[in-house]
C-alpha cells in the first residue's frame, strides 16, 4: 500500500506544472490521509481549472475517500481533467466507465458539460487559438477534439485522429445544438464550437426538453460488445458490432403466395410479417396472394423500463432496398408482444408506418405515404416522441414525417426491440429518455 501511494505521488508530480497553493495544501492533507480536508482544498483548486486537482477529486469520489463513493462525480472530474490534458485522467475515466451504467455515464457527461459552460471565460477574453484557415486536416480535427472536450463531450485524446469516439461526440454536440448530425469535422463546426461559451448548447434545439431528462437507455456500442452495459438479448438471427455500430444482415424476402393468417397473441412470431403484409396491402403495393415468404428475422431487445411519455433518438443506416425493419417499445415480458413499432419498408409506399400491437391485433395508426430512401450511404437521425396526452411525432433528419394521437396503450413500456426482416441495417446509437 505504501509503495502504491509513493508511485501515485511520483506520477502526479511528474505530470504537474506549477501547483496552486490550494493544490499543494490538498496534497499535504492527502498524504496524511486526512481526506475530508483534502477534498475541500482539491475542490477549491479544481474550480480554478487545476487539472491535477480535478483528477484527484475523481480519485476521491471513485474510492469514497472523504466523501461517499460516487462514480458519476468521479467520471465528471476525470472527464474535466482529461479535457485539460491530464495524461492519466482519460485512462482512469475509461477504467471507471466499465463499472458504470449507461445512465450514469450520460449523467456524468452532462454534469461535466454544465460545469464547463459555467466556468467558460467571457468572449472578450483574449485567446491564442490558431487561425482556422492555417490548420491542416489533422490539426483541425485536434482542435475540434479539444473544443468538444472543453464543453464536456467525450471526444477522446486530442490526437487529430478521426475515430468513432470523436465522430460520436460531434454528433452529440450537433444534436444538442439542433443542427444536422453528420458527424463531420469541418471548419464551420470548429468555428461554431469556439463560439460556444456560456450559453447552453441546447437552447437552439426546439425538439429537446429544457429540463434534464431521465435517461433509461443509451448505447453507442463503442465498447465493441452488446452483451453488457446495457445487456442486449438476441431472440433470433445474427448481430455483430463493427466500426459503425450494431449490424444485422438478413437475406431479402422471396416472392411467393401465402395463406391468409389470423393474428394471435399466442403467436408473437407472426406479428412482424402480419404488420408488413398489412402495410403493403393497404397501400396497394401487393395482393394477399403475392405476400413475400419471409426469411428468418434477426431480432434483438434490451430491457429499458420507461413511462408512457418518452423521447427516443437513434442513428440508423440502411444498405439494401429490400425487406423491412421494425423498431419500437414493448410492454410486459414479451418483446414481440404489445407495444408500438415503427416499420420501415424500403421502396414501398408508405415508406414509414407507425403500428400499435395489442392482444386484439395489429393496427396501423399513422403512415408516411411517400417512399423513404435511407439507402444513401449515410446514417440518418430518427427522433420519436410521445407526450402525456398520447401525441406521437416521428422526425427523420429533422423532418416530421408522422404525427398522431393515440391512447390505445396506457401502461409503461418495458424495453426496446428491433427486428430486421430482410436487409442490411446498422444501429449506430440509441438513446431513450423518460419525459
Amino acid at each position: 500500500m505504501i509503495i502504491k501511494g509513493v508511485v501515485l505521488l511520483l506520477l502526479l508530480f511528474v505530470h504537474a506544472g506549477p501547483a496552486s497553493a490550494d493544490y499543494a495544501e490538498a496534497m499535504r492533507y492527502y498524504e496524511r490521509q486526512e481526506y475530508r480536508q483534502a477534498l475541500q482544498e482539491f475542490s477549491a483548486a479544481a474550480r480554478g481549472g487545476d487539472a491535477d486537482a480535478q483528477y484527484m477529486l475523481g480519485r476521491l469520489h471513485e474510492t469514497g475517500s472523504g466523501t461517499p463513493q460516487d462514480f458519476v462525480q468521479a467520471h465528471q472530474w476525470y472527464n474535466l481533467a482529461a479535457a485539460r490534458g491530464h495524461r492519466h485522467a482519460a485512462e482512469a475515466r475509461e477504467s471507471l466507465t466499465r463499472r458504470m451504467t449507461a445512465g450514469q455515464i450520460a449523467e456524468a457527461q452532462q454534469a461535466a458539460r454544465a460545469w464547463q459552460l459555467e466556468q467558460a471565460p467571457s468572449r472578450s477574453t483574449p485567446t491564442t487559438r490558431p487561425d482556422i484557415e492555417t490548420l491542416s486536416n489533422r490539426q483541425g480535427v485536434a482542435e475540434i477534439q479539444r473544443e468538444l472536450n472543453r464543453l464536456g463531450y467525450d471526444a477522446g485524446p486530442v490526437d487529430g485522429a478521426m475515430g468513432r469516439r470523436t465522430r460520436n461526440a460531434i454528433r452529440e454536440y450537433q444534436a444538442d445544438s439542433g443542427i444536422s448530425q453528420d458527424g463531420h469535422a469541418t471548419a464551420d463546426l470548429l468555428q461554431r464550437l469556439r463560439q460556444t461559451e456560456r450559453e447552453a448548447v441546447t437552447a437552439s434545439s426546439p425538439s429537446r426538453p429544457t429540463a434534464s431528462p431521465r435517461v433509461v437507455l443509451q448505447d453507442d456500442f463503442s465498447d465493441g460488445d452488446y452483451r453488457h452495459d446495457p445487456s442486449w438479448t438476441v431472440l433470433s438471427g445474427d448481430f455483430e458490432i463493427d466500426d459503425n455500430g450494431l449490424r444485422s444482415i438478413v437475406a431479402a424476402p422471396q416472392a411467393g403466395g401465402r395463406e391468409s393468417r389470423t393474428l394471435s397473441a399466442e403467436r408473437p412470431e407472426e406479428i412482424g410479417l402480419a404488420m408488413l403484409e398489412l402495410i403493403l396491402e393497404q397501400s396497394g403495393s401487393i395482393r394477399r396472394d403475392e405476400a413475400p415468404i419471409p426469411p428468418e428475422p434477426a431480432r434483438i431487445f434490451v430491457n429499458a423500463p420507461v413511462d408512457n411519455a418518452f423521447r427516443m433518438e437513434l442513428q440508423l443506416a440502411s444498405r439494401q432496398r429490400t425487406g423491412s425493419l421494425e423498431l419500437g417499445l414493448f410492454q410486459g415480458d414479451r418483446p414481440d408482444g404489445a407495444g408500438y413499432r415503427l416499420v420501415y419498408a424500403p421502396g414501398a409506399r408508405p415508406g414509414l408506418s407507425l403500428v400499435r400491437i395489442t392482444s386484439a391485433g395489429v393496427e396501423v395508426i399513422a403512415r408516411h405515404q411517400e417512399r423513404l430512401d435511407l439507402e444513401d450511404g449515410r446514417f440518418h437521425r430518427i427522433v420519436w416522441t410521445r407526450d402525456g396526452n398520447g401525441e406521437m411525432q416521428v422526425h427523420v433528419d429533422d423532418q416530421r414525417l408522422l404525427r398522431v394521437q393515440d391512447t390505445g396503450l396506457g401502461d409503461r413500456f418495458q424495453g426496446f426491440v428491433l427486428a430486421n426482416r430482410g436487409g442490411d441495417y446498422t444501429l449506430d446509437r440509441v438513446r431513450l429518455e423518460a419525459r
